[in-house]
């Protein structure tokens, strides 16, 4: 009974590392179930809500007083009034801020208005089935998503029950299809993260062809053309205007010009629709909208005349026959993806990575004392279990002596020796757990700093890449250094305490029975075999799984970030199902893998209970021979059972210690990448007089994800000091290349780019992007206040308030942001 509750007991004791993870899955487990439990008020998964049997697309708005969750306390919309009916084309003008983006979003039920309601077809639209609502809208936003896969399949992603010549058809009403059919692989041309490897032009024609081929009843265009170029935004509009026959339409234009013909054109100001006409009944009302034609006519008259030429430029060569971005992309980059993609990795898995412990525990070197702790802690645990396996050998005896006296004086004093060793354990377990619990969590926040500085390091064809996605490399930042602590943390001193445990052991053994010894040794090589095998399975399955985790995390990180897109898309289930997809692959690497990870678990286990029976055996025979008493056999069989259980309770972190050394792996490839643009880099020459004389001479450029492709042929152009220089042409012609260029986010495969006679390599990177002020298509802002986003146009020194509200008003942003409540 003793020694079944002794075992039990050491057995609970050797879980206890594991309370970690548990109580670490305990804390996650809450926020996930929060999640999953939380019941939101606008579900589009829901089923409830009506399905319009006879739908017309008559919409309004009566009453909408709205504010934004987010901020509740600035109101945007005060009690909005508009009345839409069928196959009317309505417009909405207003100053930025106005509230004009907000309705749409209403519209498309985002949000829910805190007072009044909006009517489809005198339906309140709380009352509309969402999937089936959003399925029969439209809508075309200013900055246009696509998800990273083919043309074809974005365009199918409006509606998933098209045919191919439905997709044709809608790309040629969105004068998409002729740069879509100059494509080496046309349809079938992947567009990378985000669309990244076509230009704004071509993914906004990519998104109104998405809207059109739905058929929708109504259809949303918020600034549907502003990527568009001058001869784009003409046809698109032509494009868009036909498709809105029949189909109630709500646009918000940057050029007034393309809302001259619309049925209906409300102007919104503070919040609500101040006046409501056609184009020439709110020109003569002279108020807000006049005003705004008024301005932006006088700001454009240059741009009139510029599309007065294009409109009567007959000879201009048609969009087929001009060269995109993406034009010449390599034969083979949808056909062949997957082999190269293959290859690709196998060529990465055949680099040698330095991830050795040696390596792991320098990072560790300013916490040595707490190591040095630690593993001191650890060889006292070890060296405890097989001392208390000596007191229990020896406690069997005391019960033999027949002097009460001297074995009640003999009981005391070894009882006294195990609440000793419990005394000992007790510091030594507090301190092995906190140095070690320490030094790993310092190890981690290393890691992580260390990979997020070299992924910021990397140049920007490093990103270019799909392996290096927006979810793989957070998934790898938020997994990877946690995981290494396999190695450096808790798992190390355990590792340790196992290891004395078992050398404790044998030595002990050795001392009172080493033909005992010998036996049971002869065992261990199949334990290391078992531990061995099952190691190797772990460390295969860890690298797969890990690449199924990047891969589910990239679709996870793709969809949450163009949420609206894929709400408005109503692809919430799809995304799930390719998320489960990725989910399933670790699953069934598992099944293929359980049956022999089983067979290394059950091999190390199994063959110590063998050695424990084949010791007895033995024990029992040089009893008989009397070549030793019965407490020495106990003594060396207890000291090696404590041994056993040490090995034991270290290869339950097998599976820790594969993801350790594969995440290992993966944390060091990308610390020692050294970039081609290194932006950290101090060498390169800093301009003392620097004039900005800018020097393009016969510049080759291919983007090196498409090394087949060449996107700049013998560009030669000269940008003197002062002069502002336009670089026009058809979308994706090589405009942006050439900002990229001098930003030296790439270095051309020929010819040279100079800044004051001065090739951009030989100059320093930090210096020669501090002197650039760019604005792209696209405006990304950060998570952070408003001042502190102006601010960091300049980091290289204190950016005053009174310089951030220059900046502002410099903009027009200032009066907009001075009406904020913050």
């Amino acid at each position: 009974v003793f020694f079944s509750v002794m075992i039990g007991a050491f057995s609970l004791g050797n879980a206890m590392p594991h309370l970690q993870t548990l109580a670490t899955a305990r804390g996650a487990a809450y926020y996930l179930y929060q999640l999953i439990t939380m019941d939101p008020p606008i579900d589009s998964y829901s089923t409830e809500g009506k399905k319009l049997d006879n739908f017309q697309g008559n919409v309004q708005i009566r009453g909408v007083h709205f504010r934004y969750p987010s901020r509740p306390e600035a109101k945007i919309l005060y009690g909005v009034n508009l009345q839409i009916k069928r196959g009317q084309t309505v417009a909405l003008v207003g100053s930025s801020g106005c509230g004009k983006s907000t309705i749409v979003q209403l519209l498309q039920r985002f949000y829910d208005p805190e007072e009044g309601q909006i009517l489809i077809d005198g339906v309140n639209l709380k009352d509309i089935n969402l999937k089936w609502w959003r399925e029969n809208i439209g809508i075309v936003s200013q900055e246009p998503v696509l998800f990273g896969t083919t043309i074809e399949e974005n365009i199918r992603y409006g509606h998933l029950d098209v045919t191919k010549e439905d997709i044709e058809q809608a790309a040629k009403m969105a004068n998409a299809h002729d740069f879509i059919m100059d494509l080496p692989q046309k349809y079938e041309t992947l567009v990378g993260e985000r669309g990244a490897q076509l230009s704004g032009g071509q993914k906004q024609r990519i998104a109104i062809a998405r809207a059109l081929v739905r058929n929708p009843k109504i259809l949303l265009l918020d600034e549907a053309t502003s990527a568009l170029d001058t001869e784009s935004e003409g046809i698109v509009q032509d494009a868009l205007e036909k498709a809105s026959h029949g189909r109630t339409t709500i646009v918000i234009a940057h050029r007034l010009s393309t809302i001259k013909t619309a049925d209906m054109i409300a102007g919104f100001k503070d919040g609500v629709v101040a006046e409501q006409g056609t184009h020439n009944e709110l020109m003569s009302k002279q108020g807000i909208y006049q005003q705004l034609v008024t301005l932006q006519s006088m700001k454009s008259a240059d741009d009139n005349e510029i599309e007065d030429f294009n409109r009567d430029d007959t000879k201009r060569p048609s969009l087929r026959h001009q060269k995109s971005t993406i034009d010449m992309t390599p034969k083979k980059l949808a056909q062949d993806k997957k082999e190269e993609i293959k290859e690709e990795e196998k060529g990465e898995k055949e680099e040698e990575v330095d991830a050795s412990l040696g390596r792991i525990l320098k990072l560790n070197k300013s916490e040595a004392p707490f190591i040095v702790m630690g593993c001191f802690a650890s060889l006292v645990n070890g060296g405890a279990m097989p001392a208390f396996a000596v007191i229990f050998s020896e406690i069997l005896g005391v019960f033999a002596i027949l002097d009460e006296g001297e074995q009640e004086r003999k009981i005391i004093q070894y009882v006294l020796m195990f609440v000793g060793v419990g005394v000992i354990s007790l510091i030594a377990y507090f301190v092995q757990g906190y140095m070690f619990g320490r030094s790993g969590e310092y190890l981690t926040l290393r890691l992580r700093s260390m990979s997020f500085k070299a992924m910021l390091r990397q140049e920007i064809a490093f990103f270019d890449d799909h392996n290096n996605s927006v979810g793989a490399l957070t998934t790898r930042l938020a997994t990877d250094a946690s995981q290494v602590q396999g190695a450096a943390g808790i798992k190390l001193g355990s590792s340790l305490m196992a290891f004395c445990s078992v050398v404790t052991g044998i030595v002990i053994g050795f001392v009172f029975s080493w033909k005992i010894t010998l036996l049971v040794i002869a065992f261990l090589p199949f334990v290391m075999i078992g531990g061995a095998l099952e190691m190797q399975m772990m460390q295969g399955a860890a690298g797969k799984n890990k690449e199924a985790l990047e891969s589910a995390g990239k679709i996870a990180i793709e969809s949450i970030e163009n949420i609206r897109t894929v709400a408005s898309l109503t692809r919430e289930d799809m995304f799930q199902k390719k998320f489960n997809h990725e989910l399933q692959m670790p699953y069934n690497i598992a099944l293929k893998k359980a049956h022999l990870i089983g067979i290394g678990f059950s091999l190390s286990q199994a063959v110590m209970f063998f050695a424990y029976a084949a010791s007895f055996w033995l024990g029992a025979y040089l009893i008989k021979q009397s070549e030793v008493d019965y407490v020495d056999v106990f003594k060396a069989f207890s000291a090696i059972l404590f041994g056993g259980m040490a090995i034991g309770n270290a290869s339950a972190f097998a599976p820790d210690a594969a993801k350790a050394e594969q995440s290992a792996k993966e944390i060091f490839k990308l610390i020692d990448k050294k970039p081609d643009i290194d932006n950290e880099s101090e060498k390169g020459e800093q301009l003392h007089t620097f004039t900005a004389n800018l020097s393009f001479a016969n510049i080759i450029f291919r983007y090196p994800t498409r090394p087949d492709t060449t996107i700049l042929k013998g560009l030669d152009l000269e940008v003197p000091q002062g002069q502002t220089v336009a670089l026009v042409g058809s979308s994706g012609c090589g405009k942006s290349t050439t900002v990229q260029l001098t930003e030296r986010f790439y270095d051309p495969a020929d010819g040279i780019v100079s800044l004051d006679g001065h090739n951009l390599k030989d100059l320093n990177l930090q210096w020669l992007r501090s002197q650039i002020g760019i604005v792209s298509q696209e405006p990304v802002l950060f998570d952070r206040t408003i001042a502190e986003n102006i601010a960091y146009g300049d980091n290289s020194r204190e950016v005053t308030m009174d310089e951030i509200i220059d900046a502002a008003r410099k903009a027009n942003i200032h009066n907009f942001i001075a009406s904020l409540p913050d």
